[in-house]
C-alpha cells in the first residue's frame, strides 16, 4: 500500500458539513472523496467538470477568500458581484 500524504486546507463548514453527509450515503469518507476527485484530475489531465467563470476571476476569488477568511458567497452570480466592486 502507498504511504498517505497528510495536508491541512481551510473549507466552508456548510460544504463540508454538506458534503460529509452525502458521502455517508456511499460509504465514504471525506477523505476517500477528495482522493476519487485527485485521480479524476489526474486521469482527465485538468478539472473534471466546467467552471464557469473565467481564471482571472478564480485567482481572485481564491484570493480574496484566503485573505478574508469566513466570506463566502451563496451563489456564483454573488462571488462574481462582490469580485467586481
Amino acid at each position: 500500500m502507498v504511504a498517505r500524504k497528510q495536508t491541512s486546507i481551510k473549507v466552508d463548514p456548510q460544504a463540508w458539513d454538506s458534503a460529509k453527509e452525502i458521502f455517508s450515503e456511499y460509504n465514504m469518507t471525506i477523505s476517500d472523496a477528495i482522493n476519487i476527485f485527485l485521480n479524476k484530475v489526474r486521469l482527465v489531465g485538468g478539472m473534471p467538470f466546467d467552471i464557469k467563470i473565467p481564471s482571472d476571476l478564480l485567482k481572485k476569488a481564491m484570493y480574496e477568500a484566503d485573505r478574508n477568511e469566513g466570506k463566502f458567497h451563496d451563489s456564483i452570480d454573488s462571488l462574481i458581484e462582490d469580485l467586481h466592486s
